[in-house]
């Protein structure tokens, strides 16, 4: 955070209390300046300005000609010293109502004056340059946990697989907590890379050939393991073989975040995938028979850091960051996202994007 003293403007013009208010006047008239600062001696005493003249000039009853600086001006005054932060300074003058302060030096002599402007146009700057940094931390963070995270799952897949050696009963059910533990901070980290991603605007379309029949075949496998009991998935292709053009990777992000929380939020009944086709368009619609989202709760679903639940001893787990990524890659594809949902019965979500049909080619499989 920057200092006073590297914002503040060192040419100050100051009168004295006895000055008549006219040549004051004169002065910022002059010098095309909005205000003057009134000292007697090195320390300030009062501030007269452009937009107190008027006002204080009729509530004087008197003459102009008649009034010296010191019947206008605004006393006592407040100082801040170049020490002191942007923020300091800005808090300020935003709880005593002020545009600008006088600047002082560690003895109490005049120095400068610092305007609301430039205040809040180096918090500005300051606080756009941490989030730039924050991201850019966040990214190297998020990449460096990727590689070791997912050499921790695959190793746990073959565990399961009983590639080493087959596993007894108690071992399954530690290792199943594992991969569930596992997978969770794999979804977690791939959406924190993807949000600094988004953040920072590095974020393109990369149109490809996609089957989507292949696609949910290949979302199918990667649930299959992570439905939980006496909830069924299902996955309905209502577009035949015809490829389309689209970002593969993003489009099955987007899917992957839609059943992930469909399927933490139901505990009974079931979640179901169906693809559509019209006019240029495909549609995805995740219906579930979940908890549902309030009324109250439907405006903000798509905000960062927002659940259903946002209290302490909330049920379901999650940063609540795979909706916003959700809404933010929709938006980068071009497309729309709407969700309804009823409290008790369960929720569905509608994500429609650009999606050209495409015949011939070679479909896209990551």
């Amino acid at each position: 955070m920057r200092t006073v003293g590297a914002l503040m403007t060192s040419e100050v013009s100051t009168v004295g209390p006895d000055v008549p208010l006219l040549e004051a006047i004169g002065i910022m008239a002059r010098r095309a300046i909005s205000c003057v600062v009134v000292r007697d001696g090195p320390p300030p005493i009062g501030v007269v300005t452009e937009r107190d003249l008027v006002r204080k000039v009729l509530a004087a009853g008197r003459d102009p000609a008649t009034l010296r600086v010191g019947d206008v001006m605004t006393a006592p005054v407040h100082t801040v010293t170049q020490e002191a932060s942007a923020l300091e300074a800005f808090q300020l003058i935003r709880t005593r109502a002020f545009r600008r302060l006088p600047v002082v030096d560690e003895d109490g002599g005049l120095v400068g004056i610092v305007t609301q402007s430039d205040l809040l146009h180096a918090m500005i700057a300051d606080m756009e340059e941490a989030s730039r940094l924050k991201s850019d931390v966040l990214a190297v963070i998020s990449h460096e946990l990727r590689t070791p995270i997912a050499i921790v799952a695959g190793y746990v897949e073959l565990l399961i697989d009983g590639t080493f050696e087959p596993l007894m009963p108690a071992q399954q059910d530690v290792v199943a907590h594992i991969q569930h533990a596992s997978s969770q901070l794999v979804d977690l980290v791939n959406t924190a890379f993807e949000l600094t991603q988004l953040e920072a605007g590095r974020v393109s379309v990369t149109p490809r050939l996609i089957d989507v029949g292949m696609l949910l075949e290949e979302l199918g496998d990667e649930f299959e393991a992570r439905v939980p009991e006496g909830v069924s998935l299902h996955w309905h292709n209502e577009l035949g073989a015809e490829p389309i053009l689209g970002d593969h990777a993003k489009i099955k992000t987007t899917l992957k975040s839609l059943v992930d929380n469909a399927l933490k939020f139901t505990s009974a009944g079931r979640v179901a995938v169906t693809a559509t086709w019209a006019e240029g368009l495909v549609t995805f619609v995740v219906r579930d028979t979940g908890v549902g989202i309030p009324a109250a709760d439907l405006s903000t679903i798509f905000d960062m850091f927002r659940q259903g639940d946002s209290s302490g001893t909330r049920r379901f787990e999650g940063f609540g960051l795979g909706l916003h990524v959700v809404k933010r890659l929709v938006d980068v594809l071009g497309g729309t996202i709407t969700v309804d949902s009823t409290p008790g019965v369960g929720s569905t979500f509608r994500m429609t994007v650009p999606a050209p049909r495409t015949a011939g080619g070679q479909p896209a499989r990551l």
